[in-house]
């Protein structure tokens, strides 16, 4: 019996983590399109430009996603020596990111102008910086909305009502 109950919640476990990768693929995909649709718009790019850009363009997303995947998971460091591995960690990302942004170079210049393979540069960073922006933006929110749950939880009752008239407080 125990061994079929374990059976059960490792098929259970499996399914789970297959439908959130399936997620996380999906979400990944449709990032990647609208990517794609902004830098065809940013670039101007031609049909036969964008078609030679999109497999170019995937491989390079699927280096940097693989760089930028390393990351550690989110939360202060217990101490300072993880602190300073966490600074080193992501400065060798950082590094690494650069050069496949340097080897795509040369890469983007066999479809795109000069002129574009800059301002593809340029458009990539922005994105990247929007993201993170709304990233930041929704953890903050979370954490508003936390505050204040946690702000509820501890109030009295009655408290933040304002008093009826000849109430006296």
């Amino acid at each position: 019996m125990k061994k079929m109950m374990m059976t059960m919640l490792l098929v259970i476990v499996a399914i789970t983590a297959g439908a959130q990768e399936k997620k996380n693929e999906n979400f990944a995909e449709r990032m990647f399109e609208a990517k794609v649709r902004e830098m065809t718009y940013r670039l101007e790019l031609t049909d036969a430009q964008k078609e030679k850009f999109v497999p170019i363009y995937r491989q390079y997303n699927n280096e940097m996603r693989a760089i930028w995947g390393e990351r550690r998971k989110p939360g202060k460091p217990a101490n300072e020596q993880e602190s300073l591995a966490a600074t080193k960690a992501k400065m060798e990302r950082q590094q690494r990111a650069q050069a496949v942004r340097i080897k795509y170079v040369d890469e983007f210049a066999k479809v795109l102008d000069a002129k574009q393979v800059k301002r593809f540069f340029e458009v990539e960073n922005n994105m990247q910086k929007k993201m993170m922006q709304r990233k930041a933006e929704g953890a903050h929110k979370k954490q508003l909305g936390k505050g204040k749950k946690q702000f509820d939880k501890g109030k009295k009752p009655g408290q933040g009502k304002k008093p009826e008239q000849g109430d006296k407080r």
